[in-house]
């Protein structure tokens, strides 16, 4: 009733099974490492939205002024001429130029600063009509 103990594995097999262990411990560490690098991106974008004011023309200011003419029911045709008046670690100071679909041009000034541990945008608008061309229809009087 006594049950022979099994033979030992083949010299090629047992190498066969460890470098597939091997070769799951490699892909295991590489995907660890691609994610804590991908994680470690996120948390430094976080941490770096609370140390740091936005440049002028960065993503976040412009993500930022999107959604006040959003709210203003503006849309620009494009953002550029966007430029740095001013720059310090308290505050940024911002001006653009954005043009409009009818010809005008909205011109804004705005500035990032701190207010206790959040960053705050104030903002001023004001709209610039398009020059009259001496194209048009000659008028009768």
């Amino acid at each position: 009733m006594n049950a022979a103990p099994s033979p030992p594995l083949p010299p090629s097999r047992r190498s066969a099974m460890s470098s597939g262990g091997r070769q799951n411990r490699w892909l295991m560490r590489l995907i660890a490492i691609a994610v804590l690098a991908v994680a470690g991106v996120l948390v430094y974008r976080g941490i770096q939205d609370r140390f740091y004011l936005p440049d002028c023309d960065s993503s976040r200011a412009t993500d930022t002024l999107s959604n006040v003419l959003k709210g203003l029911d503006t849309a620009p045709l494009r953002y550029e001429s966007i430029t740095t008046i001013s720059k310090s670690d308290k505050e940024v100071v911002c001006h653009a130029a954005l043009p409009l679909s009818d010809g005008a041009t909205l011109n804004i000034d705005y500035r990032f600063f701190w207010q206790g541990s959040a960053a705050q945008m104030k903002y001023s608008i004001s709209r610039k009509e398009p020059k009259a061309s001496g194209l048009g229809a000659p008028r009768s009087e």
